[in-house]
């Protein structure tokens, strides 16, 4: 049985560190001081976040600086986990979480969706768009009006192309170039799998 997510994220990280590792790891390339950090983290103690960080910078998975009175703290890329850790953090308290549970109010709607491009590949850049496919009888605007939350949580562009079942299996056995190269990439699963995508797909 696949467990879920957030109860992975709880195991491995405990509520407070998860919620300190997916803001600072899912925005690498920037720096938070320490106020900035207890706004965006609303709902843990101060205590609780000067414990963390703490504790994440002595084992060298943050980096910490001081400008003036200001503290400063931001993800370690040069850490030997980082890209693991980043993978690990995207996939429980990050991105894939967070846009599968921005998609759950269309879930009877849908029949697969999936990242793909950079972000599955594992090569994003902060400035990256989130590349989303959603095959299903909901509309564009539908997506997007779920999509519009987290995009501002994530701080990213998420750009979702919507099919109707129909529309995307004609698209996909007349050859369509664009279609069947995201097939066959990489990808990351929001609702439904591989046997439902190939089964979307004739």
């Amino acid at each position: 049985m696949r467990a879920e997510p957030k109860a992975l994220a709880d195991v491995l990280f405990g509520k407070g560190r998860g919620a300190i590792l997916g803001l600072l790891y899912e925005h690498p390339d920037e720096s938070f001081y320490y106020r900035q950090l207890a706004r965006e983290l609303g709902g843990l103690s101060v205590g609780t976040i000067q414990r963390e960080l703490d504790l994440l910078s002595q084992l060298g998975l943050l980096e910490r600086s001081t400008v003036g009175k200001q503290v400063f703290y931001r993800a370690n890329r040069s850490h030997p986990v980082f890209p693991e850790l980043r993978a690990l953090v995207a996939k429980t308290v990050g991105t894939i979480p967070m846009l599968r549970s921005a998609l759950a109010g269309l879930v009877h709607s849908i029949v697969v969706s999936f990242i793909y491009g950079s972000m599955a590949r594992g090569e994003e850049k902060p400035e990256s768009d989130i590349d989303l496919m959603v095959v299903g009888k909901a509309s564009l605007e539908d997506v997007l009006g779920k999509l519009s939350n987290a995009e501002a949580s994530l701080r990213r562009a998420v750009n979702p192309t919507v099919y109707s079942p129909s529309e995307f299996k004609t698209k996909l056995t007349s050859g369509n170039h664009f279609l069947n190269s995201v097939v066959r990439g990489e990808k990351i699963f929001l609702i439904g799998d591989e046997d439902e995508l190939r089964e979307v797909g004739g």
